[in-house]
């Protein structure tokens, strides 16, 4: 099935900055099944039980980082998933 990803990136000041990616994700049968998966995958990365963290640059995704980001400082290196649909649009990455 098809569904596009959108994810966002938080600084240490709480500013958002947002993306989203459409995959081919083969074997899923609806939206909590990609979520459980993107969890399962990134299980050593979770900070909140209620938020899904990844790495986009880990998957081939385009990251949401600002400019100025700085992991030597406060800044973290985790994406949060904002929303999983189904969708008709065109396949953007792969999901390995």
């Amino acid at each position: 099935m098809i569904f596009e990803v959108s994810y966002l990136y938080r600084d240490a000041s709480n500013y958002k900055q947002y993306a989203s990616v459409v995959v081919d994700v083969t074997g899923a049968k609806n939206i909590e099944g990609v979520e459980e998966r993107m969890r399962r995958r990134f299980a050593a990365l979770q900070v909140w039980p209620d938020v899904v963290h990844f790495r986009p640059e880990d998957l081939g995704w385009p990251t949401a980082y600002f400019e100025d980001h700085d992991e030597d400082g406060e800044d973290i290196g985790l994406h949060e998933i904002e929303a999983i649909a189904e969708t008709g649009k065109p396949v953007t990455v792969i999901l390995p």
